[in-house]
């Protein structure tokens, strides 16, 4: 952003701090490192970790670019930080990652990139430089790349040494800062300093505390610019002009903070590390108006509607004027007909896996091509039902590795991601044809992210995105022992709605049936899977089956005439996924979740049958959840039926405790045992 119209040369910048001083932690110097730090093996706040932050410093501060390209002020974000390596199970920390922000032909930039392994070899320390040609780049989506590098030779007790800048034209993107990580951090800072012709919201997210301080100080700049006069004979005349205005330094400070806690059932740790975020409300510079960033809602819903990569486009149907014909010919009306819609575009289009909320160029190609990136293929299938007459609208989302949205702060930038809704008879219907295994209201995992923005001239604009199909796994084991105490039987497994999502993807991911074979022994330990029949692949995407014949590798063994034996095979869960004392972010399920098994096991004559597992009814608070364990006998007929339901998708920390010793009554009646006595 400029300041004046002038033709800029060279800048003289002056900092004059005034106020009271804040004392400050200043890093090392880059390359100075003494052998004392070796002398810590483990990390002191955690000694389980396998790698730490020794430091971690950063800074971000606007400069005047007064270079001939007249740039105006640009961020300089610059970071440095040590990470010690406990073990080899930390070596991932040496993959450095820094995204860099785009946006058509302009982009961030990365400079200075500095990286030094060090070791401690024969009580000298010794250190290996990163290599620039090992230092990639790589586009990860529409409006971000990644610089990329590994740090070299790291073993056991490796510090690494990173430093690096960004420069960034994008004002918007001032960087957001993480005060914890997946591994402790022993000492986060963050300086940023703010001119007064900038305006953020800055946010504060997570569970563990960090210090917030500021202080002013003046700035100055000074422009200079070229005056020509004269005819014949011309001269240059330079004048300069000098601005003085004020920063807000804010210092920002975290020592000791422990790992993110790694446990089960959490969408994304981003949603829920300490973290402070800056987004940019607006501008005000000397004799101009007030520049907004931070807009509404309604303006963001009339920027993608007008946008020549997203709701323009809705209007080009030329290409779809065969398919359109067609599916008005087959009769076909409401659901079937938004389910015909839907299938055709997941046979005319192939994903790229490329997440996108903007087409690439416009609908027509993706559909001719046959491969398309997110936009490309659902804002295809809006198109489609609109000229079907089926109210459709499309929904921007992001993501759950990219976060949730907070309703509070519009930002066009954090969505990512769109998918299609159609709406029939006053009820509505997610889409998303990305994926060859997506039905209605059956859309990928990654986009249960709580709440989508329909875009559009539809009165609810918000739609909740996770309550719709459940997860559903029900299995019949039809099971009998021989004489010399083999256990061996039938098992036939059908899977519903996410259910079917989750295996039907597997089993597209694998190319060799024997390596899911491999995985059913895996979970039926002790037995080998034969003779697996798959059904439902094709034609109706909610549903799957499987049967199979498990065949024993071992037989049932006990103490002198008495036997025992676990009757549940296919435990729910093998551990309690839950193993914090106190968990301060909430349990993410995706979806609700239903599972049954139902054992029938055949005992032979010559064993008599002395004890069995003692039925169990267990609930969670407000019908959240439940576990029933039945038992029933008759004669040498034993059937165990056991169902486990979630019924909600998230759990508040106040429900953890609860919902861990719910988790635990359930493996531990799986354990529950059958007692046999030899005749």
């Amino acid at each position: 952003m400029k300041i004046t119209p002038y033709v800029i040369f060279a800048p003289i910048f002056l900092a004059l701090i005034f106020g009271q001083a804040l004392a400050q932690t200043n890093p090392p110097k880059f390359g100075k490192i003494e052998k004392e730090e070796f002398d810590e093996l483990l990390c002191p706040i955690d000694s389980n970790a396998h790698a730490f932050f020794i430091f971690d410093f950063g800074k971000s501060e606007f400069k005047y670019n007064t270079t001939m390209e007249d740039k105006g002020f640009q961020l300089h974000f610059k970071r440095h930080c040590r990470i010690k390596i406990v073990d080899n199970q930390g070596f991932s920390w040496g993959d450095i990652r820094i995204p860099l922000y785009r946006s058509n032909s302009d982009k961030e930039e990365v400079f200075s990139i500095r990286g030094f392994s060090y070791n401690l070899v024969d009580g000298k320390i010794e250190k290996t430089k990163l290599d620039r040609k090992d230092i990639l780049y790589e586009e990860t989506s529409e409006n971000w790349e990644t610089c990329k590098f590994a740090m070299p030779n790291l073993k056991a007790g490796t510090i690494i040494e990173i430093e690096y800048l960004v420069i960034s034209d994008f004002l918007f993107n001032l960087q957001e800062w993480y005060f914890q990580r997946q591994i402790p951090v022993l000492q986060s800072n963050y300086e940023v300093t703010i001119p007064e012709y900038f305006n953020y919201n800055q946010t504060q997210f997570g569970y563990y505390p960090f210090s917030v301080s500021q202080k002013a100080k003046r700035g100055r700049i000074t422009l200079t610019s070229r005056e020509r006069t004269g005819n014949r004979i011309v001269k240059s005349t330079l004048h300069t002009n000098e601005i003085d205005f004020e920063e807000i330094v804010n210092y920002y400070e975290a020592t000791n903070v422990p790992a993110f806690p790694d446990e089960k059932f959490v969408k994304t740790d981003e949603n829920y590390l300490s973290k402070v975020d800056f987004e940019l409300q607006y501008t005000k510079f000397p004799n101009q108006p007030l520049n907004y960033y931070t807009t509404s809602w309604d303006e963001i819903d009339k920027k993608l509607l007008n946008n020549e990569y997203f709701g323009r486009r809705l209007n080009d149907t030329g290409h779809l004027r065969d398919a359109i014909a067609t599916l008005k010919e087959s009769g076909t009306q409401n659901e079937e007909l938004v389910n015909a819609a839907l299938e055709h575009i997941q046979r005319k289009i192939s994903w790229n896996n490329i997440r996108s909320k903007y087409v690439d160029t416009n609908l027509s190609k993706p559909y001719k091509n046959g491969e398309g990136n997110s936009a490309d293929i659902n804002l295809n299938l809006v198109a489609l039902l609109r000229s079907l007459d089926i109210n459709s609208f499309p929904v921007v989302l992001s993501t759950r590795d990219n976060g949730i949205i907070h309703p509070a702060h519009p930002s066009v930038s954090r969505f990512n991601y769109v998918i299609a809704m159609a709406e029939i008879d006053g009820n509505t219907y997610l889409l998303d044809a990305t994926s060859p295994i997506s039905s209605l209201n059956l859309i990928p995992p990654y986009c249960l992210n709580h709440n989508g923005r329909v875009i559009g001239n539809y009165p609810e604009k918000w739609i909740d995105l996770e309550n719709y199909k459940p997860y559903t796994i029900k299995a019949m084991y039809q099971l009998s022992i021989d004489s010399s105490l083999a256990l061996s039987g039938k098992v036939s497994k059908n899977f519903q709605d996410y259910g079917a999502f989750d295996y039907k993807s597997r089993l597209n991911e694998i190319n060799d049936p024997q390596e899911f074979f491999s995985e059913l022994e895996e979970k039926n330990t002790g037995f080998e899977v034969k003779n697996m029949e798959i059904q439902g692949l094709e034609g109706e995407q909610q549903k799957l089956s499987l049967a199979y014949e498990v065949l024993p590798k071992h037989k049932i063994e006990g103490a002198g005439e008495m036997l025992y034996f676990t009757p549940t095979l296919d435990p729910f869960f093998s551990e309690n996924p839950f193993k914090l004392e106190k968990r301060e972010y909430p349990v993410e399920f995706n979806y609700p979740h239903t599972f049954q098994n139902v054992y029938t096991y055949i005992i032979p004559a010559n064993l008599e049958i002395t004890e069995i597992p003692e039925p169990m009814i267990v609930k969670l608070p407000e019908g959240n959840g439940s576990f029933h364990f039945q038992v029933h006998r008759a004669g040498q007929h034993l059937t165990i039926n056991s169902v486990m339901k979630i019924n909600k998708s998230i759990f508040s920390p106040l429900e953890y405790d609860a919902l861990k010793k719910f988790f635990q009554f359930v493996i531990d009646k799986q354990n529950d045992v059958i007692v046999l006595k030899q005749l």
